[in-house]
Formats: structure tokens, sequence, C-alpha cells
């Protein structure tokens, strides 16, 4: 069975074709919004996949542009939505060879990005029917999801992914979202594993979840967990232990000011042994968006956004001290950014 990144783009993500392709922080911002959109279940705990999502929004930020990334978007009605990216890594030319002949020099590609709203949508408030979302790459991949609310409590999700050119590599998923007030169940068929998890509120702070999965090609089923602990409105602690993995995370969250915030991570193997923490800083302003993280091994890395009415400049820097390696890049994306 084939792995998915989970680092990639969430898929669950209804907007992605017109959003960086990273996991994004919710602000928790409702100042201006009409009633039907502000949170009117306060106490509903969040999915059991997407608990670390704040946090990853930071430690384990995607978007690291090595190399020239130009972006084009734009919607062709209220309805259908489209965006075109290419990306030129830098040249290898005068480098020595990668001595891990599994990992291929990158080259050139192309990505389209395309989401179809079903419904009547005349306001930007307007709540669609149904999503449809989909991406394809030069390389091979191919993403598609189909989104359905039902009502305030039954969610349906359906999801493919061709993870390269070969079907061999392929995965679906059908997924299904059971919301309460103070609770959050799903349920996901998916190619090799079905399983059924679980976030419950327990007063005021404290959300615990369980989740339990069986590898059908394996005949294995097992077991994670989930905890978040509330300590205030400003600060987080979260620990998800994956039974698939056989891995535990520690994670803590803590707004600093307006729009600034710390992040922290620690993830232990216990197959291999080994540990890494991440400490991230991210700091949004009015038109730009700083976020800067480093490991414990030494690896230091930088992102500065800056937006524009209908463009977006992405500035980027790695150096990974250890490896005495050190990679920069830039992009541009024009349109609905």
């Amino acid at each position: 069975m084939a792995a998915i990144n989970k680092e990639q783009v969430d898929m669950d993500n209804p907007a992605f074709a017109q959003q960086d392709p990273h996991l994004k922080i919710n602000d928790e911002e409702e100042m201006g919004l009409p009633p039907q959109f502000r949170n009117r279940y306060p106490r509903r705990p969040p999915l059991f996949d997407g608990l670390l999502n704040n946090v990853r929004a930071v430690t384990k930020k995607v978007e690291h542009i090595k190399g020239f990334k130009f972006e084009v978007a734009g919607g062709l009605s209220n309805n259908f939505h489209l965006a075109h990216s290419w990306m030129i890594p830098p040249s290898s030319k005068g480098k020595a060879p990668n001595p891990n002949p599994m990992k291929q020099p990158p080259v050139p590609s192309y990505t389209l990005a395309a989401q179809y709203l079903g419904g009547e949508l005349r306001t930007p408030f307007d709540q669609p029917s149904y999503i449809m979302t989909g991406r394809w790459d030069s390389t091979g991949k191919l993403e598609a999801a189909i989104i359905k609310k039902l009502n305030e409590t039954f969610n349906f999700r359906f999801s493919a992914f061709y993870l390269d050119s070969s079907p061999n590599n392929a995965q679906v998923h059908l997924d299904c979202d059971i919301t309460g007030e103070d609770y959050v169940h799903s349920i996901k068929l998916g190619t090799g594993l079905y399983s059924f998890n679980m976030m419950q509120t327990i007063g005021k702070r404290l959300v615990l979840g369980y989740e339990m999965m069986t590898l059908t090609e394996r005949n294995m089923s097992l077991m994670s967990y989930a905890f978040k602990f509330g300590i205030n409105q400003k600060q987080n602690l979260y620990a998800q232990y994956v039974g698939a993995a056989d891995q535990l995370i520690l994670a803590y969250n803590h707004r600093l000011l307006d729009k600034a915030y710390f992040m922290s991570e620690l993830e232990y193997s216990n197959q291999t042994g080994e540990s890494r923490t991440i400490l991230g800083y991210r700091q949004k302003f009015a038109t730009s968006e700083v976020i800067i993280t480093i490991n414990s091994k030494m690896k230091f890395s930088s992102n500065l956004t800056l937006q524009g009415f209908a463009y977006q400049l992405k500035l980027c820097a790695i150096a990974d001290y250890q490896k005495d390696s050190y990679k920069f890049g830039y992009g541009i994306a024009m349109g609905q950014v």
C-alpha cells in the first residue's frame, strides 16, 4: 500500500485550488463576518486527522520554494476557478551527483488545479451545495475530491489520489463526518484500510479522542490516541500517538501577540528510536507574513510572503548546517491569490 505524504495538500480543504499548497492557520478572526459564518459551536473539537493542523502550518511549512515558481489563478465564473503553476528547480550543473539512487533530481513541472462550487453563489458569503476539486501535474500525480455537506450533522468526502503515473500507487478514500456541538465522529473506507475515530470535548478545556484502524492487506488492527488541553485562550497543548507509524507527537501552540504565534513540535519514533524537535514562529502583518523554523538537526528555514491586491511574492531560504547545504527560492502569483 502506497503511503501518502501528510505534508502535501490536504484534500479535505475545499479551497485548495485558490490557496497556497500548505496547511492554514485558523486565526479565529470573526470580526465582520455574517452570523452564519461565525463559530456557532465553540466546543466542537477538530477532526482527529486535523488536530495538529494549526501547529504544522508553521513547523512543517510545505511551501518552501527551491528555485522559481510562477502561478496564475482566476475565476472563470462564480462557480468555477482555475490555477496554473510552473515550477523551475535550481540547476544541478556542477554539483556532485546525489548518493541516494532512489531520490531523483528535481525537474521542471506544471500543475493545473481546478475547483467547482455547486449551487447559486451570488455573494461571497453564499454556501455551495457541493464542492469538486482536482489537481494534476506533469509528473503524473493526480488528486481529485468531492465534498458534500448534507446538513449540520453529516458531511461526506470522496477523494482519489494517484501518487504518480502508475495505477498501482492509486488510493481512494470515502469519509463520513458526524458532528455535534461537542463531538466529531469520522468513518473512513479506503484502499487497504477502514477506520473509525472520534473526538470529544470534556469540560471547557480538554479534548480526548481515539482511532481504530484496520489494514486489510496486512490483517492488522491499530489504535491511535489524541489529546488537547487549552491552558488559556492563547496557549494549547497537544499529544497524539499514531499507531500506524508507532510515533508519539507532542506539540505546543502559543499566541504571543495579535497575529503572532510560537509553535513547537516533538516527534519520537518507537520504530527507529529517533526524535526530532521543531520550533517555529509566525508573524502576520497587514500585507505580509513571516514564518521561521529551526529543528534539532540544525536545519533553518524562513519564508516571507508579500501580499498585494492581485499578486503575491514569496521569498524562501533553507539552510542545513550539518549537510552544509543552502537553498533559496522565490515565487510570483498573479490573480486571485
